[in-house]
């Protein structure tokens, strides 16, 4: 039999218990659509339960079928237990008898090695769901609309959890992607690629910090304790760590592109450019590509641009919003505070005419005294813009951009940065570094429009782990306490 037939076989039964049931069901539910899915969603929560209740049944019996008896013939010892497990919308208990020969000294838990989860854990549906919210929503909020939109309740430290374990799978599933799409662009394996690419990158702080909990000797009865776990709360001390945003995507597509999220390593640019490379991998790159750039001109990112990218025909430009600030700021000192944006804008103009040398001179003219708007730094803001220019004059050709049609503008990066990584990231207190990258890891994959592909990968591998599990060469460590040792249980069939 299979699936469909079972579900037709039980809904035929259902038929003339359903009509008469529903002939008793009030006029304002049965004939109203919001009374009809309030009706269904309450029998379908049941019956759900109901089967699960069946299916613990079944490999209850499964395993007195398969284990009960020792490989010498004689009757196994048992001892039961059960565990609780979470799965989508509810919680489900598993009776996982421990069958032991004390001829053999030979002990086993068939469901424990069928399921491979121990009490408390979570299936992987609901570790979808969990994971789906907390990576756009706080951890707080995700529980809360996990309650509401599947009436499951969890603990937020548990969700907290389960989604960095999710998050471990996908720094996993990306460093595999990374590593394929690398590897055709090997020599031999170099294909014909997308004609143009374009390429935006930018970097933002967010806070991170380490949890330190009081040691023993400082717990005292005022202690305050977590409200699960019942241990010392902790303090995190916090600093910024810079989260960089990379997407790559084809000029003329604007709903489909290639992101990276991550916190890089110190003092290793090269990190953030091996993943510019692979991002471009992912996004078409091969050797008949030509690929884009624009940036804010911040030191990482071009440099990192240039070297990865020397063996491919590429051009760069400075981010012509970012040179119009400097503009504008320059601007301030030169015509007033009250002209200053449209003084910076008309530079722009010529700027984007072909004219550097003319704004050049513009700015040339000026001749610093005690009165000028200075930067932090106490420089001149027309001395910076000055410098900003003449140091990027090369990244400045923005006749023959235009002329092609390609972007000038990093605007992307930047909003990836307030809209992708800090509208969830930017929470005080949230993270540790490492944590911080597994989310950003799962955002990663989001703003791809990787999620489906990410989640049948973790099936295809829960599949994997359940082959091994059952050739016994992938035994889970199950954490908690031992009821008794397994040599010692005491229970008779």
């Amino acid at each position: 039999m299979i699936q469909a037939e079972l579900v037709n076989e039980m809904l035929s039964c259902a038929q003339t218990s359903w009509n008469d049931y529903w002939d008793q069901v009030p006029d304002e539910h049965r004939f109203r659509l919001a009374g009809i899915e309030k009706e269904l969603r309450q029998m379908t929560q049941q019956l759900v339960q109901g089967m699960w209740e069946m299916a613990a049944r079944y490999l209850d019996e499964k395993a007195e079928q398969d284990a009960g008896r020792c490989d010498c013939g004689r009757r196994r010892e048992r001892r039961k237990h059960s565990i609780k497990i979470d799965v989508l919308g509810l919680k489900v208990e598993f009776p996982c008898v421990y069958f032991y020969c004390r001829h053999c000294h030979k002990g086993e838990v068939p469901v424990r090695r069928w399921l491979g989860v121990e009490a408390g854990g979570v299936s992987l549906q609901l570790e979808r769901a969990v994971a789906d919210l907390t990576s756009r929503l706080t951890f707080g909020g995700a529980v809360e609309t996990l309650l509401e939109q599947h009436g499951q309740q969890m603990d937020r430290t548990k969700a907290e959890r389960v989604t960095y374990r999710v998050g471990e799978d996908a720094v996993v599933y990306l460093g595999q992607r990374r590593k394929q799409a690398l590897e055709e662009l090997s020599v031999e394996q170099r294909t014909t690629g997308v004609e143009q690419l374009f390429l935006t990158a930018d970097g933002g702080a967010i806070p991170v910090g380490e949890l330190k909990r009081p040691s023993p000797s400082e717990v005292t009865k005022e202690t305050p304790l977590t409200p699960v776990r019942k241990i010392p709360k902790g303090t995190r001390s916090i600093q910024g760590r810079e989260a960089r945003f990379i997407a790559v995507r084809e000029p003329d597509v604007r709903t489909e592109r290639i992101v990276d999220c991550h916190i890089a390593p110190y003092q290793q640019t090269e990190f953030t450019g091996e993943r510019m490379l692979a991002a471009a991998a992912e996004a078409g790159l091969r050797d008949d590509t030509k690929i884009h750039g624009v940036f804010d001109m911040g030191k990482w990112i071009h440099t990192q641009f240039e070297e990865q990218f020397s063996a491919y025909s590429r051009s760069a430009l400075a981010d012509i919003i970012h040179v119009t600030e400097y503009l504008s700021n320059a601007g301030k000192v030169i015509v007033g505070k009250a002209k200053a944006a449209a003084w910076g804008q008309a530079r722009k103009q010529r700027l984007l005419s072909g004219y550097l040398d003319g704004v050049l001179a513009d700015l040339e003219e000026h001749n610093c005294d005690d009165t000028c708007a200075k930067d932090e730094h106490e420089k001149c803001l027309v001395l910076v813009a000055h410098r900003y220019l003449t140091n990027h004059r090369k990244y400045m050709d923005y006749p023959s951009i235009l002329a092609r049609d390609l972007p000038i503008g990093s605007g992307e990066a930047e909003s990836g940065i307030r809209h992708v990584i800090k509208k969830r990231a930017d929470v005080a207190g949230a993270w540790t570094e490492a944590n911080a990258n597994l989310m950003l890891a799962l955002i990663t994959i989001r703003a791809s429009g990787w999620w489906d592909d990410f989640c049948r990968w973790r099936e295809s591998r829960d599949l994997d782990r359940w082959h091994l599990r059952q050739r016994g060469e992938n035994k889970p460590l199950f954490r908690g306490k031992r009821t008794q040792p397994a040599q010692q249980a005491s229970l008779q069939n």
